[in-house]
């Protein structure tokens, strides 16, 4: 209740203020709204210096539950664009009145088009999230791949005029993707490790793009059951894994006990990582380092 409340009090004081203060159309036009960092590091590849990048939600934050503030929602009603992730939860809980509000924003899904694992079924495992689904695709390069041609198809909407400067930008991001890719497949080649065990599942299609698996601490977004923390234990001994990953935006505390009970590590990463590609080669570092085995 209390979140829906504050919902709607952003909105109404959005509205008020976009009454008052109608920005002119070509100032409107620079800014283009994104929830996460990384988005914003592939938008920037793309449009360059053609937009300044509004980003909702912060670094540190978590976006499973981030509320955006009154000033971001009065930001991104001015934005002549907003490029959502896709299937997040935050993003669901305020879209449509934001659009209700707004009603001229351009409103576009940046996972569009792509191979969606389920959070429940998949074998990689994932998280449920609206529609049950992994919203998590920014985590892999398969999914950076997806984001930037929708992304490219978004501004030659918005900006026609400029469409050959985003084609050739997208051409040049395209290629250093490809060339990440190749620097990850490197890095999990020179290592046996196939395998390896995180709080929060969201390297699910990074695992998928690497022939990896996943396993999960998490059951279905809430704390472990204590016969379940023993499972992982028995798993984790089996497979001999010596490392836990999580986010740097969750309690580490059951990560922590596991690791205690093998004498393993536990390895810190932030999905929200601005410097996007150097985070997917600190990841892919970090399970090659493990050792772990299928």
């Amino acid at each position: 209740m209390f979140r829906f409340l504050f919902i709607s009090l952003v909105f109404s004081v959005l509205a008020l203020v976009s009454c008052r203060n109608n920005p002119a159309k070509n100032q409107k036009d620079k800014v283009i709204t994104v929830t996460i960092l990384p988005q914003k590091y592939i938008l920037s590849h793309l449009a360059g210096d053609k937009f300044r990048i509004n980003v909702l939600i912060p670094e540190e934050a978590n976006h499973e539950t981030y509320e955006p503030t009154a000033r971001q929602m009065i930001e991104t009603g001015n934005s002549s664009a907003y490029f959502k992730v896709g299937h997040l939860d935050v993003e669901k809980s305020w879209l449509g009145k934001l659009s209700g509000s707004n009603p001229g924003l351009k409103i576009f899904n940046t996972s569009e088009g792509y191979n969606l694992m389920s959070g429940e079924a998949h074998e990689h495992n994932g998280h449920a999230h609206e529609g049950g689904t992994d919203p998590h695709i920014w985590l892999s390069v398969s999914g950076a791949r997806c984001q930037a041609d929708n992304i490219l198809k978004a501004l030659t909407l918005i900006d026609p005029g400029n469409t050959s400067y985003y084609q050739d930008n997208h051409l040049r991001f395209m290629a250093s993707l490809d060339s990440l890719d190749k620097a990850i497949r490197n890095i999990l080649v020179a290592d046996k490790a196939n395998c390896f065990m995180i709080y929060h599942p969201s390297l699910g299609y990074f695992a998928r793009d690497y022939n990896l698996t996943q396993i999960p601490i998490e059951q279905e977004g809430k704390e472990p059951s204590p016969a379940y923390m023993k499972e992982l234990i028995d798993i984790a001994r089996e497979k001999k894994i010596n490392t836990i990953f999580i986010s740097s935006q969750f309690n580490k505390q059951n990560a922590v006990t596991i690791a205690g009970q093998l004498n393993a590590r536990v390895e810190e990463f932030n999905p929200s990582s601005p410097d996007w590609s150097n985070n997917l080669i600190s990841i892919a570092r970090k399970i090659a380092g493990t050792g772990a085995m299928k």
